[in-house]
């Protein structure tokens, strides 16, 4: 039976609300800082 890791952030955390506005969350820059699965020679074809 494998171990689980806590989760660094409680989804009920009362400090989210803060944490996004300090990160800018749902901004075009913090969009384009995410990683993505998508192989970038495939998005030129």
């Amino acid at each position: 039976m494998a171990a689980v890791s806590p989760m660094k952030y409680s989804p009920e955390d009362p400090q989210g609300a803060r944490r996004r506005k300090r990160m800018n969350a749902g901004s075009d820059e913090w969009l384009e800082s995410l990683p993505t699965t998508r192989n970038e020679e495939s998005e030129e074809e």
